[in-house]
């Protein structure tokens, strides 16, 4: 018989475990919107794994999303998570980046390492990359996904230029596009009940503006307001401001609401997530947009769209899809934005729209089918 195991001996944990980790639990609609969509996909996959995800409100994603849950920053329940994973996708959105926190930047490159001490594999799942300003963390940066990344799906190709600039070689690299795209429409009468309750006619004719607020926003407050009159009068468009992020976003669209004439929309009372926005946004004729998921949500529904760049994520993901209806935030003018908006309509033509949504959910599919390819080697399945 075998000698009979010392009494202190662990047996090693089962790893049976996906960790999802992302800027997920802070109320915003385009991160809840992709941590879904992610969710979804690796259910259809494997609907009996078990899934884990790193949340600022683990008790609110776990009630939301059916998972397991720990907080973002806690090193040790991290650590502990690891050690039963199958698979560890960091994902999607711009993690890699020390614009808004550098204290998120060195967590997200911890994950990394410390998932790949454990043997887990890691996909960078639907990301983009940068800007990572500061010399010492685009060091760091370079270093740590070279050696502990599998395979890194990007959501748009400008991040290719950013991952060769902090030095990254090792990994494989796809062009894929943001998970949240693959979020399935309500059908027609729910969508058109989800826009009944904010207040708008299905027959109506309307512009959505999506703000944020940044550096910058408050002083061209006045330049929205007058572009939002001016379309209302001109072209018979009742500008809509919609909420991505309630907590960054609702000051800035109250504050050009307020310089406004012209009737609007803003419905606050309800907390949207991503598909009650992108059922919104089906019923515009055109969408202003800061927000990137405001963007995503408009291209997925085919609403002619315009970005206003205060990030250059912005950008990439508008370059990416062949859209130049841009203007830096420091060039908005009611006389651009009225322009850029007719331009917008336009150009867009039914056959053009549904080209683009459907190459950019063939483009989405890139992760599925790395997610597919990891988690069937972890099973033993086959992945044809």
């Amino acid at each position: 018989p075998p000698p009979a195991r010392p009494p202190h001996a662990r047996r090693a944990p089962k790893r049976d475990t996906v960790a999802v980790c992302g800027a997920y639990g802070r109320g915003n609609a385009g991160d809840e919107a992709i941590l879904q969509s992610i969710l979804q996909e690796i259910r259809e996959l494997d609907p009996d794994v078990r899934i884990c995800v790193v949340s600022r409100n683990p008790a609110e994603t776990r009630l939301t999303h059916r998972v397991q849950a720990i907080h973002t920053f806690h090193l040790p329940a991290f650590a502990r998570l690891s050690r039963r994973c199958k698979l560890y996708l960091n994902g999607g959105g711009s993690l890699i980046q020390d614009v808004t926190s550098r204290r998120s930047l060195w967590f997200y490159l911890y994950t990394l390492w410390q998932a790949r001490r454990q043997k887990v594999p890691v996909v960078m799942y639907g990301c983009g990359i940068g800007p990572v300003e500061h010399r010492a963390d685009r060091k760091l940066a370079g270093r740590v996904i070279s050696k502990n990344v599998d395979v890194i799906t990007l959501r748009e190709t400008d991040s290719l230029q950013e991952l060769a600039e902090l030095g990254v070689a090792g990994p494989e690299i796809i062009p894929a596009a943001d998970p949240s795209l693959t979020m399935k429409p309500h059908d027609a009468a729910l969508a058109e009940g989800i826009a009944r309750s904010a207040g708008l006619d299905p027959a109506g004719k309307y512009v959505a503006v999506l703000l944020r607020a940044w550096p910058g926003c408050e002083e061209k407050a006045a330049a929205f307001a007058a572009a939002a009159d001016r379309l209302y009068r001109e072209d018979g468009l009742t500008c809509v401001f919609l909420l991505v992020d309630r907590s960054k976003d609702l000051a800035a669209a109250r504050q050009v609401r307020k310089l406004m004439e012209a009737p609007s929309l803003l419905p606050e009372e309800e907390k949207y997530g991503g598909e009650e926005l992108a059922d919104l946004l089906r019923y515009m004729s055109a969408a202003v947009s800061m927000r990137l998921h405001g963007l995503i949500f408009a291209a997925g529904r085919g609403t002619p769209l315009v970005g206003v760049v205060y990030d250059p994520k912005v950008r990439a993901f508008l370059r990416y899809i062949g859209q130049n209806k841009a203007l830096d935030l420091s060039e908005v003018t009611a006389e651009n934005l009225v322009a850029a908006v007719r331009g917008a309509r336009a150009s867009a033509s039914p056959e053009t729209q549904r080209a683009a949504v459907a190459r950019l959910q063939a483009l989405e599919m890139e992760n599925r089918k790395v997610l597919r390819r990891y988690l069937c080697e972890n099973t033993g399945e086959s992945t044809s």
